[in-house]
């Protein structure tokens, strides 16, 4: 029994049908024909036959150049591949007393991450004595949210979230 992996195909002797439906390199339905007479015909063109799909006993084969099949077949997923978005949730992490300038610095980091489409996680996190100032950073953080609001949206059902000693709030892009 030969096992088929799913991203191959049979090719010319480990086809198992008796007869397959046809179809010429050059796009011609050839019919109904014989597996043998089918690989004398791939044989005498120099190319393959490549059972392409079966479905309910009809086998569909194929004369090709199963090289070449394969070769633009992983073009396109390279392709494809390049071609797909991909959106990282970007952070930026921020302390209740951190001073304007650096705050800037953020800002634009920010305004970068929103021209290519990153979501923005938002942290601020308090560490030892700092955690007396909890209302300090509630509100340093929300000011800091309020001042992206021209590129970044939030989703009003998602509040400000406490874990531990961590802050942390998620901004999603402006569509332009």
């Amino acid at each position: 029994m030969v096992v088929k992996r799913k991203d191959t195909k049979r090719l010319n002797h480990s086809i198992e049908a008796r007869e397959l439906m046809v179809i010429s390199d050059t796009w011609e339905h050839l019919g109904v024909i014989s597996r043998e007479k089918a690989l004398a015909l791939a044989e005498e063109a120099e190319l393959d036959l490549v059972e392409m799909w079966s479905q309910d006993g009809v086998v569909l084969g194929r004369i090709m150049d199963y090289g070449k099949y394969v070769f633009k077949q992983q073009k396109q997923q390279s392709q494809n591949k390049n071609q797909s978005k991909k959106t990282d949730v970007k952070t930026i992490k921020i302390t209740y007393k951190i001073g304007e300038h650096d705050l800037d610095i953020r800002r634009n980091q920010a305004i970068r991450f929103a021209k290519d489409g990153h979501p923005l996680k938002i942290s601020l996190q308090l560490r030892w004595r700092e955690n007396q100032y909890e209302s300090l950073a509630v509100d340093k953080i929300k000011d800091f949210i309020s001042s992206l609001s021209d590129i970044y949206k939030q989703d009003p059902n998602v509040k400000l979230v406490k874990q531990g000693t961590t802050f942390t709030h998620i901004l999603y892009p402006l569509k332009k």
